[in-house]
């Protein structure tokens, strides 16, 4: 794949094409690369008044980083993962900061007696008895003579992770600790009246049966009651403290997708055309394929004619072992030889059970082997396998029967596994080393044997060369250059070579990608510190190069008038149509006002103050008070809900509960509360710690 680096390092080419505008674009952006400044700074922000040091906050991202990796050790890293471990990292960060103040404050600590209580005592902490290597291996109970033992054997580790990692868990296991105690004293702080709890039963269990009419602002022409500008400005100004933003800021840009030349193609089947010969003769097929291809997750299994998984392999079924074909378009962009590397017969599928065990802290890989070896000889001895699987497989979900795992046909399985359990006669015991630990495998049935045949295969993507990336990238670069020196505007210069304008609005500066442009952070950052009408450098985002044009900034704050007037003018018109509909209705009863208004009544319909949505009407609160502010018997006046005015008549509701005993109510109220106030006490806390994030001014 070709790089952007790799790209200006001709750029000497690039110059002769692009010429003075182009030398001209470059120094222009180098000078303002050097106005903006950034990055100068050792803090990536503030909490409580003190600075947070950018060294410390990269300590913890690169610990968390290295905990995503060990966790996922099959996936890659990218810049949108990157990017969520960060901000993740942040807000942990910051919470022990803002936290840590509040626990000095109360006096909130856990003693050296206390812990070492939680870590052994009787009342063991449940982050302690759930660590897999503080149980006892048979019956999964916690030990605590292996807690004890482990903190005994850190100290003889010579590279010293083990104590690392136990200072890592104490550290963690006291937050927790702490963060236990804190939020007791924050639910014993929530107290519920018995009145409280009262009125909480009847919300939920007094009913309102009613009938209604509604009139939908539809029937209202907008030509009726159009906003005039007056009425638009005082909404604004009744309704400012609803529209408040962030800094943000609007940007237009248009792309220049790298796609492969034809020269591409043909450069592309013509090296692998080159591999044909040697695959033919090479024997270790799968570490060619693994060295050559572009194909990194294929997986070359024993299958039937029918399961060949392409419909090319099939003059392959009875060729001789060797036999190589291509190269030809497997698909869309990619070329592909392909080799029948086996035929055997082999079963459709087979019956096995196994006993698993993995490889920990404590416990070695030889030492994995060993045991393993061990009950293999109590099989051979005449030891029950399946009684032998439910003590010592770490599989459990086939432990508690025998180890059994059933039929599977080939392929299912992990290679070593299947190429043991296909490969094996009925009553073997083989062992096997596997992503998952080490197995003792027993095939326990075969079916009947058939011809199979292993394919291997080698896969070359079509992808633009060195050249197909100057081609593109000197197109982008003459597109900002003739901006920058030729006065052209953006939108005129998009509209004269025909391309397509993309745009993203209200990006503010900690916004990880603009729309459309995976891990385009760096577009990001250059928005931050651009000023508007200012055209960027040509990034490279993937295949793409990019040029984009900053057009609107918004400051934090109050959003102007003029960039909700649409929105505004919407609300205005929906209030005005209620009043409209409302100020014509005639009528005393509900038959009447119907047929007035050319609409149907809907009858017994119910509501509940626990739930704020009508069938049939959907989410409306407003009209949910109303129905049950209304007497029973009455019709009330015109209400005008979110989508329509409805008039409506109460027919009945049920008594409110006004005496007996509500001591479950409260309890039950007492209960949420004290869970609310367990998040609003830190997001309160958060707040007064007046926490400045400037992580954008580096990431």
């Amino acid at each position: 794949m070709a790089t952007l680096a790799k790209i200006r390092n001709r750029s000497g080419l690039l110059l002769a094409v692009i010429g003075i505008a182009m030398l001209a674009f470059i120094l222009g952006d180098f000078m303002q690369s050097k106005r903006s400044g950034g990055g100068g700074s050792i803090y990536v922000g503030e909490v409580l008044g003190e600075d947070v040091m950018r060294q410390a906050y990269e300590v913890k991202v690169e610990e968390g980083i290295n905990n995503w990796k060990q966790q996922n050790p099959q996936s890659v890293l990218n810049q949108t993962t990157t990017a969520q471990i960060r901000s993740q990292i942040w807000d942990q960060y910051v919470r022990e900061l803002v936290m840590n103040n509040e626990y000095s404050k109360l006096g909130i600590d856990v003693s050296d007696d206390e812990f070492f209580e939680l870590l052994q005592g009787v009342n063991v902490h449940p982050e302690i008895s759930k660590v897999p290597s503080f149980q006892d291996a048979n019956t999964g109970q916690f030990d605590r003579t292996k807690v004890l033992g482990y903190l005994k054997q850190i100290d003889q580790d010579p590279t010293g992770e083990a104590r690392t990692r136990w200072v890592g868990f104490q550290k963690y296991l006291i937050g927790l600790i702490k963060t236990s105690k804190y939020n007791a004293l924050v639910a014993k702080a929530m107290y519920v009246t018995g009145e409280e709890a009262k009125v909480n039963f009847n919300e939920n269990s007094q009913n309102v049966t009613f009938n209604y009419i509604a009139i939908p602002f539809s029937t209202v022409a907008d030509s009726v009651v159009t906003p005039t500008e007056s009425e638009i400005k005082t909404y604004y100004t009744n309704h400012k403290a609803n529209y408040e933003q962030d800094a943000s800021k609007d940007v237009d840009f248009v792309v220049f997708s790298v796609t492969p030349s034809a020269e591409d193609d043909v450069e592309t089947k013509a090296s692998i055309e080159d591999l044909k010969a040697d695959f033919t003769i090479y024997e270790d097929y799968g570490l060619m394929a693994r060295r050559n291809s572009d194909n990194t997750t294929a997986r070359f299994t024993f299958a039937t004619k029918e399961e060949l998984q392409d419909p090319n392999w099939a003059e392959l079924f009875t060729a001789e072992e060797g036999t190589v074909i291509g190269p030809y378009q497997a698909s869309q962009g990619v070329y592909r030889i392909a080799k029948l590397a086996s035929a055997q017969n082999r079963p459709d599928s087979v019956e096995a059970r196994h006993i698993l065990i993995a490889p920990t802290q404590t416990m070695s890989l030889d030492s994995v082997n060993v045991r393993i070896d061990a009950i293999k000889s109590q099989v051979e001895a005449g030891a029950d396998f399946g009684v032998l699987a439910q003590k010592n497989s770490e599989d459990k979900g086939s432990a508690i029967k025998g180890g059994d795992l059933g039929w599977f046909a080939e392929g299912t399985m992990v290679e070593e596994f299947n190429e043991a359990c296909f490969t094996s006669k009925r009553g073997d015991l083989s062992i096997v080393t596997s992503q998952f630990g080490v197995h003792l495998i027993e095939v326990t049935k075969t079916s009947k044997a058939v011809r199979k045949v292993k394919v291997a295969f080698i896969d070359r993507n079509v992808e633009p060369s060195s050249e197909t990336f100057n081609t593109y990238y000197s197109q982008a670069a003459q597109f900002a250059g003739k901006i920058l020196n030729e006065g052209i505007t953006f939108d005129s210069l998009v509209a004269e070579q025909n391309l397509v304008k993309r745009s993203d609005s209200k990006v503010t500066a900690d916004k990880q990608s603009i729309v459309g442009l995976p891990n385009s952070r760096e577009m990001v950052r250059w928005m931050t510190n651009a000023d508007v009408g200012t055209v960027s450098e040509v990034f490279q985002f993937e295949n793409s190069y990019v040029v984009a044009y900053l057009k609107k900034s918004y400051i934090e704050g109050t959003t102007a008038l003029e960039d909700i007037e649409e929105q505004i003018s919407a609300l205005v018109l929906k209030e005005k149509k209620g009043a409209h509909i409302s100020g014509a209705i005639t009528g005393n009863d509900l038959a009447t006002i119907a047929a007035n208004n050319g609409q149907a009544v809907v009858n017994a319909q119910r509501a509940n103050l626990a739930n704020l949505s009508l069938q049939g009407i959907g989410y409306d609160p407003e009209l949910v008070g109303s129905i049950f502010g209304t007497a029973v018997g009455s019709v009330s006046s015109p209400i005008a809900g979110n989508n329509a005015v409805y008039v409506i008549e109460v027919t009945a509701k049920d008594d409110a509960k006004t005496a007996g005993d509500f001591t479950q109510q409260k309890q039950e109220v007492q209960k949420g509360a004290s869970a609310y106030a367990n998040g609003a006490a830190y997001k309160v806390l958060n707040t007064e710690a007046d926490v400045k994030d400037n992580r954008s001014d580096f990431y």
